[in-house]
Parts: structure tokens; C-alpha cells; sequence
């Protein structure tokens, strides 16, 4: 009995901890809130936008025959059985993705430099 007494007040304690705390309804937006949000939103989608280009053109030019295995000592050369590699050159076939990575556009990208 003791028991159920302690569990009943318990629960007791704790829908009236609720009902105290809990919000009352659904809270107005207003209009300088919903301005900042739609904002928000559009920045969010103009990355995401962004970051599915990015992944698309990594999949279409990096990943597109693979990589070959360099060596640069004592010159630059692919590596023949035995040598040791010291990096990988990525290949492509597409010439789309050559003019892009060699485009002026890319260079400024890559090197740090806007506009």
C-alpha cells in the first residue's frame, strides 16, 4: 500500500511539475522572426544546392578512370615493380572536366582568391 501511495504521488508531482512548466499553446511568430528564417532557409538551400554540384563533379572528374602511381625521385615518372610511390595522379578522359580544373575561374577558386 505504501508503496502505491509514494508511485501515485510520484506522478502526482510530476503532471503538476508539467502543467507548471509546459507551454501554453502555440507561440505567434512574428513578422521580423519569419523574415530571418525564410532568410535562413534560402542560405540553407543555396549550400545545399552548392554542396550537390560540388559532389557531382568530384564523382564525374576525380573518380572518373582512377588514379596511376608516381614516383618523383629521381624525376617525375609512373612507377614501375619495386619503386616505392610517393603519390597518385588522378586520370580523366573527359574534356569538360579538364577545361573546368584548368579554367581561370578554378584557379582563383583553388588558390584562395574571389572575384
Amino acid at each position: 500500500m505504501r508503496r502505491v501511495l509514494v508511485v501515485v504521488l510520484t506522478a502526482l508531482a510530476a503532471v503538476a511539475l508539467y502543467a507548471t512548466t509546459a507551454p501554453a499553446g502555440q507561440q505567434a511568430v512574428t513578422p521580423k522572426q519569419f523574415a530571418a528564417l525564410t532568410k535562413r532557409v534560402k542560405a540553407l538551400e543555396t549550400d545545399n544546392k552548392n554542396l550537390k554540384d560540388f559532389a557531382a563533379a568530384v564523382v564525374t572528374c576525380v573518380f572518373d578512370k582512377g588514379a596511376i602511381a608516381t614516383t618523383k625521385a629521381p624525376q617525375y615518372h609512373i612507377t614501375t615493380t619495386g619503386e616505392a610511390t610517393d603519390f597518385y595522379v588522378l586520370t580523366t578522359n573527359n574534356q569538360e572536366c579538364v577545361n573546368f580544373i584548368n579554367s581561370p575561374l578554378a584557379r582563383r577558386l583553388l588558390h584562395g582568391r574571389s572575384g
